[in-house]
């Protein structure tokens, strides 16, 4: 809801591409600084707690959000304090799953929680616009805040998960070896390496996708861009959801068959996108952008899901806080320039031809995946 109303405010007192993508910067600024290190101090404190304090001073900054008023920088400046307190948060949360489930459940439980997120996702942008119409623009903020300190509690009856050290002094005194022997650890373990840059890859494209938002509503479709929830996300958002039954449903799968069809998958919705959809009757443009964008979701899903499960079997429980806090370093030292790029050719050269160069970026991924998986299956074999 919060990304929905801000991206919304902005580009409808700018009308700038540009301007929704420092939305995005802001976010993802706090990450390039302690992304790094964020993960090792996870390892060294109660996760339970790291969550709980997360979720309560972040439904109170959400709130900050209410004098903003349209004052553009003062949105950017909560963006960046959200932020900062969730680069602990999300560590912690990645690598609490397999702390509690059964190595045999943590695809389950990967799909479940993605699940939860997606389902977030598709009533939150579903309905921000709805509620902004109805009740004023302010009500979305209220109820988030209130979800945060429902999301405190949800996290405080989980049971208590213990620091792998006893005191953060102690910890202190090894943190540049014990960052050192992080990183060194994924890059000489490409079951973590190559998954690691998958998952980057995903969320590049994500994030890309949502700075665009706005100017595929107004530009290809020819919508509002408050009607963008119903046309777009919530089809996204369904299209996951089915992607979460289908791979629980043929667990025998192997996961790498599940990367390869969802890059494919991706790799022609944007195809179609940037050729097809603009020379349809706007009717049929917006019944194809649906179906489009299930089908997105849907291979978004395959190609996440089992990346991120290859990366919790395959890294120790000492490490995983490291491990997913350098890979929410990586997403963001490479997402900052890209999503300045990518809004400056939205707004310099139009949607259709961001649009089809995304399309060659997947079908790179889907080359990248082909020699890495050669070079993997050199070494071991992947399940």
């Amino acid at each position: 809801m919060m990304n929905f109303v801000m991206a919304t405010k902005i580009f409808e007192k700018t009308g700038s591409t540009i301007a929704v993508s420092f939305l995005w910067v802001f976010y993802y600024m706090p990450s390039f600084f302690i992304g790094p290190f964020s993960g090792f101090f996870v390892d060294l404190l109660s996760r339970r707690k790291v969550l709980l304090i997360s979720n309560l001073t972040q439904a109170l900054i959400v709130l900050l959000y209410l004098p903003a008023g349209e004052r553009i920088f003062i949105i950017y400046f909560v963006v960046f304090l959200y932020s900062l307190v969730n680069q602990f948060y999300y560590p912690a949360e990645s690598a609490s799953v397999p702390s509690l489930v059964n190595k045999e459940d943590l695809i389950l439980a990967n799909s479940l929680l993605l699940f939860t997120s997606q389902t977030s996702l598709v009533f939150g942008l579903g309905v921000s616009g709805i509620i902004m119409r109805l009740f004023g623009e302010n009500k979305p903020i209220i109820i988030s805040s209130f979800l945060l300190f429902l999301a405190a509690i949800a996290v405080y009856s989980l049971p208590e998960m213990k620091p792998l050290k006893k005191t953060i002094k102690s910890g202190l005194s090894e943190f540049w070896e014990e960052i050192k022997t992080g990183y060194l650890f994924i890059r000489n373990n490409t079951l973590v390496l190559f998954p690691i840059l998958m998952v980057v890859f995903v969320q590049i494209l994500i994030v890309i996708l949502g700075v665009s938002i706005p100017s595929i509503s107004s530009s290809l479709l020819g919508i509002n861009i408050k009607d963008a929830g119903p046309t777009l996300i919530i089809p996204l958002g369904l299209g996951a959801l089915c992607g979460a039954y289908f791979i629980n449903k043929k667990k025998g799968k192997r996961k790498k068959a599940w990367i390869k069809t969802g890059l494919t998958l991706a790799f022609f919705v944007f195809v179609a996108l940037s050729t097809i959809v603009p020379i349809l009757m706007p009717s049929l443009r917006v019944i194809s952008a649906i179906v489009l964008m299930f089908v997105l979701g849907l291979a978004g899903f395959m190609i996440f899901i089992p990346n991120q499960t290859l990366i919790q079997v395959n890294t120790p429980i000492f490490f995983r806080g490291r491990v997913f806090g350098t890979l929410g370093f990586l997403s963001t030292a490479v997402s900052m320039p890209l999503v300045l790029f990518s809004a400056t050719i939205v707004d310099v050269v139009g949607i259709r031809l961001f649009l089809f160069i995304i399309a060659l970026l997947l079908l790179s991924g889907l080359l990248f995946f082909e020699k890495a998986e050669n070079y993997v299956l050199s070494r071991v074999v992947i399940n």
